[in-house]
């Protein structure tokens, strides 16, 4: 399994009155697009009071392709679609911004080019990442992935599991560097990272890697700290809310969309959309994030830590 690792920021993605982007200045992603077209199908459903049964039964379909669908695991054709939208009567302009939603998510990602690298619930993962708008996440072994420079990658993905074969690792050090995409661009993901002592100590790669790594971080909090809040939480804290290992809280730009978490173990990942759970990740990342240092003693810290680095 690879892992995924690998100021104060608004955690609201939308802007003012909460109005949803068109759908043209959104990061594209189709695992996000069916996402949002099943929810959005699975609430008018429930408005004109169908059961998925019900749904399947009006429009020609079995109930497991109607939870496909609105599970967002399930591709979904145009004709069927519209067959959807005069069973649910809707709007001209609801179906129109759906069938932007169908077109969108009929795509492939990137990632999809990798599938015999990785399970699939790590590829979908990805695909939500390449969605997101906002990512904030506590890491206490390893920088975060999407913060990695590709020598430390190279270390991590050769030295963190044993069943990753050797043959492997160029392609998957190439996977870690093409999510850095979501970096760059018109609408660039935000990252608020919390960052153990431990994670900056630990010579992955060697005294060298590790100082280019520790660098790279401070780069990139000190070029565009509008987009990457760095904080460091040493080990003087003690115990603390996010003891039990590394999670991130994935946030998206449209309203419709609720945040979710990615936990990973060691040979598995975990994504979790249950509201209830979802928050106490939430509250947890927020008192961690408040007990790290601030951005500019964490900054100090990290060049601190490099310049031992010999």
């Amino acid at each position: 399994m690879a892992s995924i690792q690998g100021g104060s920021m608004s955690t609201s993605p939308t802007g003012a009155a909460g109005a949803r982007r068109p759908l043209s200045q959104m990061e594209s992603s189709p695992v996000v697009q069916a996402w949002e077209l099943g929810l959005r199908l699975r609430q008018r459903r429930e408005e004109v009071g169908l059961t998925a049964a019900a749904a399947g039964r009006a429009i020609g379909i079995i109930q497991a392709y109607v939870s496909g669908v609105e599970a967002g695991r399930v591709k979904l054709p145009a004709h069927r679609l519209a067959q959807i939208v005069e069973t649910y009567e809707l709007e001209p302009e609801d179906a129109a911004e759906l069938e932007e939603l169908r077109s969108g998510a009929s795509r492939r990602g990137w990632w999809h080019e990798y599938a015999q690298l990785f399970p699939a619930e790590f590829l979908r993962y990805l695909g939500y990442e390449a969605g997101a708008e906002q990512v904030r996440g506590f890491h206490p072994e390893v920088i975060h992935g999407l913060l990695q420079t590709e020598e430390y990658a190279r270390a991590v993905i050769r030295g963190g599991s044993t069943t990753i074969r050797l043959t492997e690792v160029d392609r998957r050090v190439a996977v870690r560097m093409a999510r850095q995409a979501r970096l760059d661009g018109p609408h660039p993901l935000r990252i608020s990272a919390v960052l153990s002592e431990g994670a900056l100590r630990q010579q992955v790669g060697g005294a060298k890697v590790m100082r280019g790594q520790l660098d790279h971080l401070v780069r990139l909090a000190t070029d565009r700290p509008e987009q990457f809040e760095i904080r460091v939480l040493p080990f003087t804290v003690g115990a603390h809310p996010a003891f039990g290992g590394p999670f991130q809280v994935l946030s998206f730009a449209s309203p419709r969309l609720p945040d979710l978490v990615c936990q990973e173990i060691l040979t598995s990942i975990d994504i979790i959309d249950q509201p209830v759970r979802v928050t106490d990740y939430v509250v947890t990342f927020a008192e961690t994030r408040e007990l790290a240092l601030g951005s500019e003693k964490s900054l100090d810290f990290i060049r601190r830590t490099a310049k031992e680095m010999t």
